[in-house]
Order: C-alpha cells, then sequence, then structure tokens
C-alpha cells in the first residue's frame, strides 16, 4: 500500500468524522458533566436547598419570635413600672384632699401654731405619708410665701437635704411660680421627682409646694427582671436615662442608646421602635399618660439573645463536613471508573479518526469489567476496521472524498446565511420561537462580522444592533445569571464608530466576570463627555488583582509588542484600542480599570465629531 493512499485514507477518515450526523439544535453532553449533574440534583441541591430552609426560615424565625417576646416584655416593664409613678402621683394628690397641712398652715397664719408647731405637724405628716413607704427616698415641703424654709423628711442621712438643694431647689421654685395643680415628673441627675404645687380645698389658693423623690429601685419592685436585657427609661428628657443595668451606660452601647433616645417624642403614644447598631438590638416603647411622658428602652446583645442560632449552624456545619466527603468520592468515583477509561477510549476513537487505524487501547485492564468487555470489543473492532479499509473499500472512499471536497466547495458566506434562514424558516414553522431568535441574532453576528462592505465607519445604532444579538445569544446561555443595564443618550446613535469595538468589551466582561461569579450584571452606557463620546462596559465578578492591572496595562500599551496574553479576548481588546488609536489619535482609546466591590469599567474614548479618514 502506498503514501498516498495512506494519505487518502486519513482524510478520509477525518471528513468522515467530521460530516456525521448530528442533531443541530441540541448539544453534545459529555456522560461526565451528565453523571456530575445527577449527582448534583440528586444529593448536592436537595441538601443545600435544606441547609437554606433551615439557616433563613428557622433562623429568620427564631429572631421574630425572639423580638416580639422582647417587645412584649418591654411594654410590660413600661406599663408597670409606669403605674408605680402614677400610684406615686396618686399619693401626692392625697395631700391635699386629707387637709393635713393646709390647716396647720391656716392656724399658723391666724397664730394659733407657732413656727415650730407647724414644722412638728408638716413633717409628721410628711413622715407618716411617705417616711414608712419605701417608695420614696425623700419628701420636701415648703409654703409658697416662704421657699426658702424647707420641711423635709428622708430615709438617707441628713446630708442627702443638700442634693435637694443643689439640683433641685430651682427647678421646684420655678414650678412654684406657675399657677397650676398639675404634677411634673423630672429626671435630675438620675433621680425621679414628683414636684406639685398645693391648693386649699374651699377656694382653690394655692399655700404650698411638694416634691418627692421616688425609688427607682422600687419602681420594679415584683417585676421579673430578664439578666439578658438591658433596661432602662426616659420621661420627658431625651438626655436623661434611668437605667436598670449598668452595662448600659458601657462605651460599647453608647452608639445605640444615643439612637434610641433621638426616637423619643412626647407625641408619640403605644408606640415601639426596633433599631439595630451591631451586636445590639434596641428597643423603646412609648406610652403616654396624664401627667407624664413615659419612654421605655430595651438593650439586648444579639450574641447572647440569639445564642441558640449557634446550634443551628452546628448542625449545618455537621451536614456540610458529611456532605462533602461524601461528594469528592462521587467525584473521585466517577473520575477512576468511569471517566478516566472512557477518555482511554476516546483518545484512541481519536486517534483512528486521524487515520491510524488497527489502533488498540494499551496501558492495562481497566478498572471494572464493563469498561474491559467495551475496550476488547474496540480493539477486536479497530482491527477489522483496519482490514476492511485496506482490502475493500479503497476505491469506494476515493470516491466519497471527492464527493465531500465538492459539497465543501460550495460552503461560502453566501451559502451560510441562506442555510440559517431556511433553518430560522423552519424553526418558525414549527413554533420554535426561541431557535428562531437565536438564529436570527446568529446571522446578524455573521453578516455584520464578515463586513462585506469593508466600511471603517459605522452608525453607533448599528454597532448597538450586532451587540444586541451577541447578548441575546449570551443570555439564553446563561439566563437569569446575567443581568443586562443599558443607559444609552438616544442623540449619539447617529455618531460614526470604528466596527466591532463593544462586541469585544462584553465577552471579555462575560469571560472574565460573569462566568466568575453566580450572578451578574452588564452595564451599558453611552453619554458624551465635553468634547468626546464614552462607551463604556462594566460587569461584576472579582476584584481585580494588583497582577490583573499591571498584565491589562501591559496589553494595551500600544509601545509593547511583546504581550504575552495571545488569548483570543486578550488580541480582541488590544485590537480595539489599537484601531481607534490608529483612527482618532494617541490621545484617545480603551482604558480597562477596577470600579471596587467587584465591578470593573471598560471605557473607550473617541471624539464627538468624526474626524475624516
Amino acid at each position: 500500500m502506498t503514501d498516498d493512499s495512506i494519505g487518502t485514507k486519513k482524510e478520509l477518515i477525518t471528513e468522515h468524522s467530521n460530516s456525521r450526523p448530528a442533531n443541530p439544535w441540541i448539544p453534545k453532553i459529555s456522560l461526565r458533566r451528565r453523571l456530575l449533574f445527577l449527582v448534583v440534583m440528586i444529593w448536592i441541591i436537595p441538601v443545600l436547598l435544606i441547609c437554606l430552609f433551615m439557616a433563613l426560615y428557622y433562623r429568620n424565625n427564631i429572631i421574630e419570635k425572639t423580638t416580639t417576646l422582647m417587645e412584649e416584655y418591654l411594654k410590660n416593664f413600661t406599663y408597670f413600672s409606669a403605674q408605680r409613678i402614677d400610684e406615686a402621683i396618686d399619693i401626692s394628690r392625697e395631700t391635699s384632699y386629707e387637709q393635713v397641712i393646709e390647716k396647720a398652715w391656716r392656724r399658723y397664719r391666724s397664730e394659733e401654731l407657732s413656727k415650730a408647731d407647724l414644722y412638728r405637724q408638716i413633717t409628721g405628716n410628711l413622715k407618716s405619708r411617705f417616711y414608712n413607704d419605701n417608695r420614696f427616698v425623700m419628701s420636701v415641703f415648703y409654703l409658697s410665701e416662704d421657699p426658702d424654709r424647707i420641711y423635709y423628711t428622708s430615709r438617707k442621712d441628713s446630708s442627702y437635704i443638700n442634693v435637694y438643694k443643689e439640683n433641685v431647689e430651682e427647678i421646684a421654685h420655678n414650678i412654684t411660680k406657675e399657677d397650676t395643680s398639675d404634677a411634673y415628673v423630672k429626671v435630675i441627675n438620675g433621680r425621679i421627682y414628683i414636684i406639685r404645687n398645693l391648693y386649699t380645698i374651699t377656694n382653690y389658693t394655692k399655700f404650698g409646694t411638694l416634691v418627692l423623690e421616688l425609688s427607682t429601685d422600687k419602681l420594679i419592685d415584683g417585676f421579673t427582671i430578664n439578666e439578658d436585657y438591658g433596661l432602662g427609661f426616659i420621661i420627658g428628657d431625651p438626655s436623661s436615662i434611668i437605667s436598670y443595668d449598668d452595662e448600659l451606660y458601657s462605651q460599647d452601647q453608647s452608639s445605640i442608646l444615643e439612637k434610641l433616645s433621638e426616637k423619643y417624642s412626647t407625641e408619640i403614644n403605644r408606640e415601639a421602635v426596633k433599631l439595630n447598631d451591631k451586636p445590639y438590638t434596641g428597643l423603646i416603647y412609648q406610652q403616654k399618660y396624664s401627667d407624664f411622658h413615659y419612654g421605655g428602652i430595651l438593650v439586648s446583645n444579639d450574641d447572647i439573645t440569639f445564642s441558640e442560632l449557634n446550634d443551628l449552624y452546628i448542625v449545618m456545619f455537621v451536614i456540610m463536613s458529611i456532605l462533602i466527603p461524601v461528594f469528592i468520592y462521587m467525584i473521585y468515583f466517577i473520575a477512576h471508573h468511569i471517566s478516566k477509561p472512557m477518555g482511554r477510549m476516546i483518545e484512541a476513537t481519536k486517534t483512528m479518526e486521524q487515520g491510524n487505524l488497527g489502533k488498540q487501547i494499551d496501558g492495562g485492564p481497566m478498572p471494572n469489567q464493563e469498561f474491559d468487555l467495551l475496550m476488547d470489543s474496540f480493539n477486536q473492532m479497530s482491527r477489522e476496521i483496519s482490514y476492511l479499509f485496506d482490502f475493500a473499500y479503497n476505491e469506494q472512499i476515493a470516491r466519497k472524498d471527492a464527493q465531500i471536497m465538492a459539497l465543501q466547495s460550495q460552503i461560502n458566506p453566501h451559502f451560510l446565511n441562506n442555510t440559517l434562514e431556511m433553518m430560522n424558516w423552519q424553526a418558525r414553522m414549527a413554533g420554535d420561537i426561541t431557535v428562531s431568535k437565536m438564529i436570527e441574532a446568529l446571522g446578524t453576528l455573521l453578516n455584520y462580522s464578515m463586513d462585506r462592505s469593508n466600511k471603517k465607519l459605522i452608525g453607533l445604532s448599528e454597532e448597538l444592533r450586532c451587540v444586541d444579538a451577541y447578548l441575546y445569544i449570551i443570555s439564553m446561555r446563561f439566563g437569569k445569571r446575567l443581568k443586562i443595564e443599558k443607559d444609552i443618550d438616544t442623540e449619539l446613535l447617529q455618531i460614526q464608530v470604528p466596527q466591532l469595538i463593544l462586541q469585544p468589551l462584553i465577552e471579555n466582561a462575560v469571560v472574565h466576570g460573569v462566568e466568575m461569579i453566580k450572578n451578574g450584571t452588564i452595564q451599558i452606557k453611552i453619554y458624551s463627555k465635553e468634547d468626546n463620546v464614552i462607551l463604556q462596559i462594566i460587569n461584576t465578578g472579582r476584584d481585580m488583582t494588583r497582577e490583573d492591572i499591571d498584565k491589562v496595562r501591559s496589553l494595551l500599551d500600544s509601545n509593547n509588542t511583546d504581550a504575552k496574553d495571545k488569548n483570543h479576548n486578550s488580541l480582541g481588546i488590544k485590537n480595539v484600542n489599537e484601531r481607534i488609536k490608529l483612527i482618532y489619535g494617541e490621545e484617545y482609546g480603551l482604558t480597562i480599570e477596577p470600579l471596587g466591590d467587584g465591578e470593573t469599567a471598560s471605557t473607550i474614548t473617541i471624539p464627538n465629531k468624526n474626524k475624516q479618514i
């Protein structure tokens, strides 16, 4: 057998393999990918969905229920402590109704009582009503006509009256000047005071002022305190917060307290507001009463409050710890028992397609019985095919080769376009609109890429039509993973631009951006800036490293002729940059820069009015 006959057989085998019938509508998928897909669908996705359900549903459910309990707890705290203040105000009113102090004052004015007797009767009344009541720390009374002479009782030592004189006396005197019997609730230096003027029962004449200091601890006496929460409240002045937890004043919680105090307003009634300042969650519940406005405050540390979520995370970690080794073993099993022996057989098949008839699969036995049988059958078949080609079909193969070459000569751009038109017509007749649109988009790309008119500049609208066709095909591939956003100045659609300058940038954005992440976005922005037109492609993906930035700058450097990256995408963007500089000058061109947060911008700058070429 001559070398020419051997060469003819190799060409025949190659042409025959290329002309095998295939369904043009369904892309071929390898068995390995199908098996991996099956493993993912049966094992990985269900487990991940379960974990996701647990992570989202149960987590949100726990957070929602805990937050609801916190709100109810704060409402109960607010109602309980505010009721105690309201009760203290009612007790202060009873001082007027029983008229003990009023009668002593009248007798003093009619000179029936001396100052000493007046002092004994007033302080005696204060002791009987307030001293023995542990809800009150101190009680002070003075006559309106003589505010500097005070009558008081205190559960503290005698020096405690100095606190009153330094911090409360001036405020009390100002209230004395007002013509009202309303009770004022004041928070002064962390202490709670009730201040009210006393009037006679008969002719409503003001004769004195009563000042009561409340015990903050007794306001919640009998209320169950949850140690996981920091509790406090505001009365009237948002800058004065009474706290039942010393940690509420810590530096870490100062920010959340400040935000809560900003939400305090005397116009709000029965309303809860929730704020977050990691790791703290704050609640403020406000309620109006007849004599005061009360805002209960609750601050919780999320790390403590939601500590039970750690159990959920541990369960998820255990599941993933079991799942990952199983998945790795399944990949190993598929690779060792299926992919590797299939690879040996495919390699032998490709060698036969290249003309090496009689090729035998070597490399030792297969890892399982099934592939051993396939290997023996393939080797036997290969020997028989070699025999048949050598002794029976040389003439027939030669005729077939001539026919195939004749058909190949007919495959030209005109023939391809006509064929695509026929395929499009058939798809529409079959009702497959999706395939029809893909064929139309592919036809648009082919016509545009062939550049039959050989124009150097085309309208921007025509360039965007090619981009739309390419994006349609890409969107069919990525589906919901890819989001396209456009911001195009319609007044620029008629300007002239070089052909094929946007499609390479979008292809580069897909390859180096969208393909690297689960969901991606490509933005197309075209706008004028001063005397220039800006064409910008922004894509999401992984952040560019310093090495990536240096590599891109080296690639776009017109003085660098030794660019190492010679792949299709790199050559495409290099070509775009060089053509723009050749047409418009060195001050124009392409730049690719990171924007941060995983975004990369490819920006083309050209003059607003095209130069004459």
